[in-house]
């Protein structure tokens, strides 16, 4: 599960957020940290944990549902 530990993104390097985020995501997929079928955070609570905004969450999200490593379900959330 998330664990409570800040997470630390740099803005210098010239890698946007959204790639270090997708990245970062991927990584937790992938490791099996976000099990298959288990809910992950909201995107809200993403976007405290990771200090961006909630439309980078969002659009990160988006593209991994678009990929089909993520899903949605209506009133239920994003596995």
């Amino acid at each position: 599960m998330e664990s409570e530990r800040p997470c630390v993104l740099s803005s210098a390097g010239g890698i946007p957020l959204s790639s270090q985020i997708d990245d970062i995501f991927r990584k937790k997929i992938i490791s099996g940290e976000w099990a298959s079928d288990q809910r992950i955070p909201s995107e809200l609570q993403l976007a405290q944990r990771y200090n961006v905004s909630r439309s980078t969450i969002r659009t990160v999200v988006l593209q991994l549902v678009g990929e089909g490593l993520l899903y949605r379900v209506p009133g239920k959330g994003t596995f």
